[in-house]
């Protein structure tokens, strides 16, 4: 044992025979009063659990993912390796090992968790820089598989087709505008209507929408404000702050989805006389029986209930949020307005996320564009022999013009 000049006692054993005897002597070495903090004796599990301990300001989903990449993936393939002793090498071989691993659901860890697990590792690994206990970052260079994100795939008769002959399902999936609309009409009798309506036609998040109250609803001014998010928490649910200062914003409300709403606050304030003094005062928008606020899981459980009762291909209610942005971009929604509808911080992730359109509005771009190229063809064949060709492909003469919301939504 040793004194360093901070006063510090800095133990060292070494001459074991095998890695159980290691960390049984590594175990005992803890024990010590002041070794916790010695790289040379802390785990990385140990560092983990505490560097988890202190992020005091994390969001409860934020805290649960970074939870999970520790225990189900960090600790199993590096958390016995003393800090000090940490590598490159040794931080790519285990990243190897979690690359490979079966996931509960039986597939392999995508390469987007493992960029995820990285970024945690990474997190930790910076505190323990900053805090003098490493030197370097030994998960800085980590070569990794691009984690792509996942783009919203349509719901084509073809993708349906093979999902039903196959059980192929995209990772991320949204319903056209029939299967929207159907969905609509299957729920059009449940005290939750008005919820997914909203959501199918603004794209709020799921912490967003069962967040919402009264007072941020103008039924005259057709807008609604968003300014909070209900997460579930160890059993309960917390108030949050949205989750970034482009979230908190204001959504405009068409006809329509005002319509709904206002038959949603009658049928409540209904339901609120009939519970009497058991409904919960806070007036939130939407809500569980007794008048408190519907707790996000619950409601992912029921949507999912209803899409399976409505015989659609299965999408998640977070899905909602990418379809409300696929059909306003097919509606002809300006990019922007779409950004500021979603909460999104920057246009270039609304742009890269919506990529993929639907189908009708694929082939009305084709048309266009055979119509731009083929026009000119008529001008040095002849007349008659360009119309043969071209049958089937040029529009009128007249330029096509923008085409109408109601012709986009047949």
């Amino acid at each position: 044992m040793e004194h360093t000049p901070g006063g510090r006692r800095r133990v060292r054993r070494g001459g074991f025979v095998s890695r159980e005897a290691a960390r049984e002597g590594l175990r005992q070495a803890r024990e010590l009063e002041g070794v916790d903090a010695d790289p040379a004796v802390l785990t990385l599990s140990a560092w983990l659990e505490r560097w988890l301990a202190t992020r005091t300001r994390l969001r409860p989903l934020t805290r649960t993912s970074y939870a999970e990449h520790i225990h189900r993936y960090l600790t199993p393939h590096l958390g016995a390796v003393p800090l000090e002793e940490l590598t490159p090498t040794l931080v790519q071989e285990a990243f190897e090992q979690i690359r490979h691993r079966t996931t509960p659901a039986g597939g392999q860890v995508s390469a987007a968790t493992v960029q995820r697990i990285r970024a945690t590792l990474r997190a930790a690994l910076n505190t323990a820089v900053r805090e003098g206990l490493l030197a370097s970052n030994p998960a800085q260079g980590l070569r990794l598989e691009p984690g792509a994100a996942e783009r919203p795939v349509v719901w084509t008769e073809q993708a349906v087709a093979e999902w039903a002959h196959g059980g192929v399902r995209p990772a991320v999936a949204v319903w056209t505008v029939e299967q929207t609309r159907h969905f609509l009409q299957h729920v059009g009798e449940h005290r939750l209507y008005a919820l997914f309506h909203l959501a199918v036609m603004t794209g709020l998040r799921r912490g967003e929408v069962v967040g919402l109250r009264w007072p941020e609803v103008d039924l005259v001014g057709g807008t609604v404000r968003v300014v909070r998010q209900l997460q579930c928490h160890r059993g309960g649910l917390v108030e949050l702050a949205p989750k970034s200062a482009a979230s908190r914003r204001v959504v405009a409300l068409d006809h329509t989805t005002l319509g709904v709403l206002r038959r949603h606050q009658w049928h409540q304030q209904n339901e609120a006389e009939t519970q009497g003094r058991v409904w919960d005062p806070r007036g939130w928008v939407f809500t569980a029986v007794r008048g408190g606020p519907m707790a996000p899981d619950r409601l992912s459980r029921l949507f999912r209930t209803l899409n399976s009762e409505s015989g659609l291909p299965p999408v998640r209610l977070h899905d909602l949020r990418h379809g409300a942005a696929t059909l306003a971009l097919a509606a002809g929604v300006e990019l922007k307005v779409v950004q500021a509808m979603l909460g999104h911080a920057s246009i270039v992730l609304t742009a890269d996320t919506y990529s993929s359109v639907l189908p009708q509005v694929a082939r009305e771009a084709a048309e266009r564009t055979a119509w731009l190229v083929l026009r000119d063809a008529g001008r040095t064949h002849r007349r008659g022999s360009v119309r043969r060709v071209n049958k089937g492909l040029v529009p009128p003469r007249s330029h096509p013009g923008p085409i109408s919301r109601r012709d986009r939504f047949r």
